[in-house]
């Protein structure tokens, strides 16, 4: 099962705090994840982040034409997602190793 992570940003500020949460995301046990940046109407940190994470097969990155909020930067990324199931994180957040294959496990689990 293939899971799109949504990841939202726009203050060159948090750039550091989104790259924590971006990588945990790459990091994850479960093999099949895809990570969908959307930048949020930023140029700067559009190209930090195209740089950073741009050649990667497994990341999709999106800039905004301006900033639209969080609710539209995250429907564009779903829209954007290739995955089975769209979850979201926020850029200041960092998830467990284990996130996405417990969220996996519960998609599977027939109860």
């Amino acid at each position: 099962m293939r899971i799109s992570v949504v990841l939202c940003t726009y203050s060159p500020d948090m750039y550091d705090h989104f790259r924590e949460a971006a990588e945990s995301v790459l990091a994850q046990t479960h093999g099949d994840v895809e990570l969908v940046v959307v930048v949020d109407g930023t140029p700067s940190v559009y190209e930090r982040v195209a740089e950073e994470y741009g050649d990667r097969a497994d990341v999709v990155v999106h800039c905004n034409d301006e900033n639209r909020g969080l609710l539209e930067s995250r429907n564009r990324g779903a829209e954007l997602a290739s995955g089975d199931v769209v979850a979201f994180i926020d850029d200041d957040a960092v998830a467990d190793d284990r996130w996405i294959e417990e969220l996996v496990h519960t998609y599977k689990a027939p109860d």
